[in-house]
């Protein structure tokens, strides 16, 4: 076992481009995770009953209007709702471009279908028109919004960009879990990563991690590993942290973070300046296994 003195893992973190490229020596999933994963999430959940709301047009909470002109949303064209889940009475605001390639009803669904307490790491949720499926999360210390870029309609990216929250609050410190000392010297302990995308960045890393281990705690296996027990390390220090509070299925919704303020829904032609929280992403997702539509 090795062991990173803390002084070392201080300097790895301030410095993070000496650390960012891994890489482990090896691979668990070569194909990426949503061969693997996404029918099983599929088969093994389900989003609980939401009632969905419309705005009227015009208005729209600040981090929404930010994220669909950064994306090239024509103003004008935002649509938000209110979404209530039966299981948490606050609802999320979700928006999205009249032309996002997802459907409201799947945003609701596979939102949905992740345990509420995982959920409650998110703000906003944010989906836009874009070729393929591409993604990104908004984690500064004030922020919690994901970003959906395209026809993003399997579970294992939802997983993924909410596992940056996770990351990013979980631990409600201000510092992510993984650039800790604790998922640091997992990540050393162990001689692979989850896929080639893991390899790029120990957050990147924590992400996949997180679509593993919700995996994990739902059938209480880890499937067709190329090298059984190759991450263990990593998928413990996770589950040990967060598979009680946030992976678990059950209960409702807590420690909500509140909503932007709503300003007028227009905005000028092009891109906007963003000021704020750290964007994770974005994260282009290839190998999908879905096409579920609704």
């Amino acid at each position: 076992m090795l062991n990173l003195p803390n002084a070392l893992i201080a300097l790895l973190a301030a410095a993070g481009s000496v650390y960012a490229q891994l890489p482990r020596p090896l691979v668990n999933y070569p194909l990426g995770l949503s061969p693997v994963f996404d029918e099983g999430f599929f088969a093994g959940t389900v989003a609980p009953a939401a009632t969905i709301v419309q705005w009227a047009p015009g208005k729209a909470p600040q981090a929404c209007v930010n994220e669909l002109a950064w994306n090239n949303c024509l103003s004008g064209r935002a649509v938000v709702y209110n979404v209530t889940y039966a299981d948490c009475p606050t609802p999320w605001i979700m928006c999205r471009c009249d032309n996002a390639d997802l459907s409201i009803y799947q945003m609701t669904n596979f939102f949905g279908r992740m345990p509420v307490h995982l959920r409650s790491t998110v703000r906003h949720v944010i989906a836009t028109h874009g070729e393929g499926c591409s993604a990104y999360a908004i984690t500064g210390p004030d922020d919690g919004d994901i970003v959906m870029q395209g026809n993003c309609n399997t579970q294992s990216v939802w997983l993924h960009e909410t596992g940056h929250q996770l990351d990013a609050r979980g631990l409600g410190t201000g510092v992510g879990f993984s650039t800790s000392p604790t998922f640091i010297n997992a990540l050393w302990n162990d001689t692979c990563v989850a896929d080639d995308y893991g390899n790029t960045a120990p957050w990147e890393e924590f992400a996949q991690m997180t679509v593993v281990s919700q995996s994990h705690t739902i059938y209480g296996y880890i499937q067709q590993q190329q090298y059984p027990g190759c991450f263990n390390s990593q998928l413990n220090a996770l589950e040990t942290a967060f598979k009680t509070s946030h992976l678990t299925y059950g209960g409702t919704c807590h420690t909500r973070i509140p909503a932007t303020p709503t300003v007028n829904a227009v905005w000028k032609r092009g891109r906007i300046d963003r000021r704020g929280g750290k964007r994770v992403g974005p994260c282009k997702f290839d190998h999908l296994v879905g096409g579920h539509k609704h």
